[in-house]
């Protein structure tokens, strides 16, 4: 006779653990689908502020100098990124700007998917709810 498995062969424990499991799957197909579109259009974005901000400042130059400065004097680091913001060009500084507040916004993404999935894959959720049915019983 083929046995199927049912709530009384696998018991209370092997229930959870399945339903665990079925949920991690569930979730981390639902943090894919939330967080892919959205972390890709970031990342375009944030390529398109890339390229104009390379079309109108000649980047390697500003490197070069911030490493050269950075060597000879590295508590002028600060003042030499401040001088050069000041006396960028207008669109300079508005993509500067832009690609700051993107690059934030795109690292906030990934770590928050990031902690989202390792809190789904150590169970963090599960365990929360055995300890609420763990008070509520007693």
């Amino acid at each position: 006779m083929n046995k199927i498995m049912t709530t009384e062969h696998v018991g209370a424990a092997g229930t959870t653990r399945f339903r665990g499991d079925v949920l991690r799957r569930i979730y981390r197909v639902w943090l894919v689908r939330k967080l892919a579109p959205i972390l890709l259009l970031e990342i375009v974005v944030l390529s398109v502020l890339l390229y104009g901000l390379g079309r109108l400042v000649f980047v390697e130059r500003i490197f070069v100098n911030a490493l050269a400065v950075l060597f000879r004097e590295p508590s002028g680091i600060v003042g030499f990124g401040v001088s050069a913001f000041i006396h960028a060009p207008a669109a300079a500084k508005l993509f500067a700007i832009g690609l700051v507040v993107l690059l934030a916004l795109v690292i906030r993404l990934v770590t928050q998917g990031m902690l989202r999935f390792i809190l789904v894959k150590e169970n963090y959720f599960g365990r929360i709810d055995e300890a609420k049915r763990v008070t509520h019983s007693a």
